[in-house]
């Protein structure tokens, strides 16, 4: 991913790129690296268990222990959120350790934009959004439960879940949205419900499916009504398109001067 492998430049990482963090020796790697050459938060004799990278019940409890004594979130559970915020755990350590020669880039960059902003002409914004600190913790506990009000799941960095806040809000919460009728009666057959009687009584109950079967028809289903949605958004397209022809074939234009009367 785009955003590890900015982090893992920072950290000056040379192992393969980029990360599948979805194998598992490929993510047991990264993180035993991270521990032993930039977090560094145990000993050297007690990081052993992370790295036995063959070894999965010794390593995944050696990295249990770890996310409980490095200070990790519980509430991170991807493999994702943990290793962002691993990785932006490092940074933060590889810069106080070595603040005599970061700092003079971050005062280089300083002076060179606040001598860009001296030059530049001064535009008063009317827009509120321009004043907000969007690194305020206020703010970003404002994002965060904004997200938690729409069903987002949790991200480490705020200003994301904001974007898919404004996301979720654009798409479904505008005008054309709210003004489509709620969707009333029983639920679909087989998706979150069972079969109902005439006397609103659960029908005959088929033999219960095992949970694979039962999560594979269920992504079945799912499948089929967005096919339905999406047949139904081209046919719209189609009729719109069916009518914008008509519409210049029934008004033609016709240029005499290109026009031939015999050989």
């Amino acid at each position: 991913m785009k955003m590890f492998e900015r982090y893992l430049a920072a950290l000056q990482y040379t192992g393969t790129q980029p990360v599948n963090i979805d194998d598992p020796k490929e993510f047991r790697s990264l993180i035993s690296w991270l521990e032993d050459q930039k977090i560094r938060h145990y000993t050297i004799e007690n990081r052993e268990q992370l790295k036995q990278l063959g070894s999965v019940d010794v390593w995944d409890a050696a990295y249990d222990k770890y996310k409980t004594d490095v200070g990790l979130p519980y509430e991170l559970a991807t493999r994702q959120e943990q290793l962002t915020w691993l990785l932006l755990h490092a940074v933060r350590l590889e810069y106080s350790d070595n603040v005599d020669t970061y700092r003079p880039l971050s005062g280089a960059r300083k002076a060179e934009a606040e001598q860009q902003k001296a030059t530049a002409p001064e535009v008063k914004s009317t827009n509120p959004f321009d004043s907000l600190d969007f690194t305020n913790a206020q703010f970003e506990e404002g994002a965060r439960k904004l997200a938690d009000r729409l069903g987002i799941a949790y991200h480490p960095d705020h200003l994301v879940s904001l974007r898919a806040a404004g996301r979720v809000i654009h798409d479904c919460l505008n005008r054309e949205a709210l003004k489509e009728p709620l969707i009333t009666g029983q639920p679909y057959v087989g998706v979150g419900a069972a079969a109902v009687g005439s006397n609103g009584t659960p029908a005959g109950k088929p033999p219960t499916p095992a949970p694979t079967e039962r999560e594979v028809e269920k992504a079945a289903q799912i499948l089929r009504l967005l096919q339905i949605r999406n047949m139904r958004s081209l046919q719209t397209t189609i009729n719109e398109t069916i009518v914008a022809v008509q519409n210049v074939t029934a008004d033609p234009k016709t240029d005499s001067a290109l026009g031939k009367v015999g050989v």
